[in-house]
This record gives structure tokens, C-alpha cells and sequence, in this order.
């Protein structure tokens, strides 16, 4: 899975500004004499350059990415097993459901069947769905608090990250004015020459290479939670979409109940069965015979929405063991 770091590029006016200070940096420089203790104060700068946020970086990463991972999914997928075994035995056009004849018990007796018979399987098996839909909806809060905390991180690391940028850029515009002063001056002023090249060029050098160690650094940390919680996203998405599905079942297997047995199917144990997935409901004016296809369809739309939680759940690697 790709990302795209969120943070924004240094515009060409802040570069040409940070341009201008390591050229005034490089300036001062000059005037000091090579081999004052005053030159060896003025690198001091450039050694202490993106320290403060190096150790941000550091105390923010010490442990972080520990937590940072992919979310346990055996609760998802219990629950869409569940979810999956109810469909199998509810499926209207199952032998011995709806429009088919009924299967006999040991070869010999006809199993009850029917659609009242039918229809009371529902009422059977709502505990076994309101559990399955309670695990989902519980699975998808957690998920969405573990994205908020992760957004919250996210927001803390991209200033960090847009500040070691600047201190990159600085660096490095330091380093090539002083290549470029200590060449000019070199005829007239070899000491000089010598103390920015050999002591002010290492020293930024070297600083240059801490600060690209701690921005690789960050940029792993953000980039590791902005996967986290696009993963996390999209696993949401399909539990919702599947919790909205099964409701959409229900609800069309209540309408079907009324007009083929002329039976009042009530499932009061099914949180938010009265008023979700209503856009997904079959049409109320549909012919009676149509209602069996009706409930026959919907039960399709659950097994592609299961089939794709299940997909967006097994393309999560599982946690390494502790």
C-alpha cells in the first residue's frame, strides 16, 4: 500500500530567505579570524543546528512504532463468519427455505416448511445476528479511536518533519557558499581557506548527516501511521458496509414476511434495524412474487459485502507474536 506524506514543500520564497541567512552566516564567518577562538564559537551554531528538534524526533520515536501496527482482526473475523453461516441457512432459495420443496428428515419425514415456517427462523437466529452485528460495531469503534489517536500523532510529527526540511536546506546552502568563498579566497588567504574547508565544511557535513538520519527517522514514524490509518479506514468502510447490509437483508425478509405469509415479522432485538440502510431496501410496491427475488438479492449484496470485509481483512498482515 502506497502514501503520500502530507507535508507541505518548502516554497521557493522560504528557500530563497533561508539561502539569505546561510550566505549572512557564511559572511560572519569570513570576518573572524581562522584561528580564534571565536571561529571555533561560531560553528558552534551549525553543531547545534536542528537539535532541539532532533530530540523531539527521538523521545517521540523511543517506543512509538511498538504500538504502531496493524490491527488484531480475530473479532472481525468471527463475526463475518458468523454472519456468513446465518446467510447459509437463511438463504431464501436454500432447499426448504422459500420456493423449493421441502427437504425430508432422514429421507422419510418432510422437514416443516413453508413461509411461515420460514420467516420464524428469523426471530430463531436474531440473538446470534445482534451479537455478530454488536462484535462489528465494536471492532469499528476501536478502529476509528485508534485512527484518531493516530491522526493526533501524525499532526505532532509534520511540523518536526517540516522543520528538519529547513534545517537541511540551510545546511546545505551553508556548505556550498562555503565551497564556494573558500575557493575564491584561496590564492590570497590559503588559512582561511584551509580552516572553511577542512573545520566550517566538515562540521556542517556532519551535521547535514544527523539531520538526514532524524528525518528519515520521522518520515518513517508518520509514514508508518498514515498506512495504519488508511488500513484502518478502508477495513472500517467494510464493516460498516457489511453491518448496513445485513440490516438491509432484515429488513427486506420483514417486508417479504408481510406480503408472503401475511405474517408481522418482528426482530426487537436488532439495534438499528428500524432506521438503517433504508436506501438499500427493496421497493414496497414490488408484485408478491417478486419478493422471494427480492430477499434472494439482498442476500447476494451480503455475501459481496462479507466477501469484501473479509478481503480488506486478510490483506492485513497478522501481528508478529509478542
Amino acid at each position: 500500500m502506497e502514501t503520500q506524506l502530507t507535508v507541505p514543500a518548502i516554497t521557493k520564497r522560504r528557500h530563497a530567505e533561508l539561502a539569505g541567512q546561510a550566505a549572512k552566516f557564511v559572511a560572519e564567518l569570513l570576518l573572524i579570524e581562522p584561528l580564534s577562538p571565536a571561529f571555533d564559537h561560531k560553528l558552534e551554531a551549525i553543531e547545534a543546528l536542528g537539535r532541539d528538534t532532533i530530540t523531539q524526533v527521538s523521545a517521540r520515536h523511543a517506543g512509538s512504532l511498538a504500538h504502531v501496527a496493524p490491527p488484531p482482526t480475530g473479532a472481525i473475523a468471527q463475526a463475518s463468519a458468523a454472519l456468513r453461516s446465518i446467510a447459509a441457512a437463511l438463504e431464501p432459495l436454500r432447499p426448504g427455505n422459500l420456493a423449493l420443496p421441502p427437504r425430508r428428515g432422514f429421507g422419510l419425514f418432510p422437514v416443516p416448511s413453508g413461509p411461515s415456517a420460514y420467516f420464524r427462523r428469523y426471530t430463531a437466529a436474531q440473538a446470534e445476528i445482534e451479537a455478530a452485528l454488536t462484535a462489528l460495531t465494536r471492532e469499528r469503534d476501536a478502529l476509528l479511536r485508534a485512527n484518531i489517536g493516530l491522526e493526533g500523532e501524525e499532526a505532532s510529527l509534520r511540523p518536526l518533519v517540516a522543520a528538519l526540511e529547513e534545517h537541511a536546506l540551510f545546511a546545505e546552502e551553508v556548505a556550498l557558499t562555503i565551497e564556494a568563498r573558500a575557493a575564491a579566497i584561496a590564492p590570497r588567504e590559503p588559512m582561511k581557506a584551509r580552516r572553511l574547508t577542512a573545520d566550517a565544511l566538515h562540521t556542517v557535513r556532519t551535521r547535514s548527516r544527523d539531520i538526514a538520519e532524524a528525518r528519515a527517522l520521522t518520515t518513517q514514524a508518520l509514514a508508518a501511521r498514515e498506512v495504519i490509518s488508511s488500513t484502518n479506514a478502508q477495513l472500517i468502510a467494510a464493516i460498516e458496509q457489511a453491518t448496513a447490509t445485513m440490516l438491509m437483508v432484515l429488513r427486506t425478509a420483514m417486508d417479504a414476511a408481510r406480503m408472503l405469509s401475511r405474517d408481522r415479522l418482528v426482530l426487537d432485538r436488532i439495534t438499528g434495524l428500524n432506521r438503517a440502510a433504508s436506501n438499500l431496501i427493496s421497493d414496497d410496491g414490488a408484485p408478491d412474487g417478486d419478493k422471494t427475488q427480492a430477499l434472494q438479492a439482498a442476500f447476494a449484496r451480503l455475501y459481496d459485502a462479507l466477501d469484501r470485509l473479509e478481503s480488506e481483512r486478510a490483506a492485513i498482515p497478522a501481528l508478529p507474536p509478542r
